[in-house]
């Protein structure tokens, strides 16, 4: 029995369509936060900003953002990397992101019910995930460090700074102290966005939409 190895024109195609699943994901999730908000804008016939990206459950815009959170986690759990801690990490992402979409959160202020909980508690580690995943994971490589290379480690370390320092000031902002003083700007809201445009822009340059290697 011959064993047929795949041709340079089959691993170009795959190589294609394994960059293009990373600037899918890359690009999901930097359009997320405008989409809901001009969204809402443009069905609920409002101005009005919510206080968090998981409000906009609770509008027009549902539909698209649990789509969008679904793809997201999905378009993770297709993606295996390199190694087998690659695959890991996205996939555990793909399952707490999962979470964020059928966890919902509560319509209300209180947010002491199981399932708020389990939302942000989700969505807290579905970020970290991403987090560490750019900064540690992204960053390495299996063959020569080109000029290119160096670049877009720098913007995979600067991104997964971001995403963490975004999550963990989430609930610093939430504090009763700080948040009467600052919730007119929306803080949970604009936080999440920094770290899902932070996310958008690692996964994009990841496939390599930014600071791109010349073919050859």
């Amino acid at each position: 029995m011959k064993l047929l190895l795949p041709s340079q024109e089959d691993t170009g195609h795959l190589t294609i369509t394994y960059f293009t699943l990373r600037k899918i994901i890359g690009f999901l999730a930097f359009f997320l936060a405008p989409v809901l908000v001009f969204g809402t804008f443009i069905l609920d016939h409002t101005h009005e900003v919510r206080v968090s990206m998981s409000a906009y459950y609770y509008t027009s815009m549902r539909n698209l953002f649990v789509g969008v959170i679904c793809g997201i986690s999905l378009f993770l759990f297709s993606y295996h990397g390199y190694k087998w801690y690659d695959s890991l990490a996205s996939k555990l992402a793909g399952l707490f992101g999962l979470g964020i979409a059928f966890f919902r959160t509560s319509a209300s202020d209180d947010k002491t019910d199981i399932l708020s909980i389990l939302h942000y508690v989700t969505s807290g580690i579905f970020l970290v995930i991403l987090a560490l995943m750019s900064f540690f994971l992204f960053t390495k490589s299996k063959g020569t460090m080109t000029a290119q290379k160096k670049k877009r480690n720098r913007v995979y370390r600067i991104c997964g700074v971001v995403i963490f320092v975004s999550v963990a000031l989430i609930p610093v902002a939430g504090m009763d102290g700080i948040w009467e003083k600052i919730k007119f700007l929306k803080p949970t809201f604009a936080l999440e966005t920094i770290a899902l445009v932070a996310f958008g822009v690692s996964w994009l340059t990841k496939g390599e939409a930014i600071f791109g290697d010349p073919e050859k």
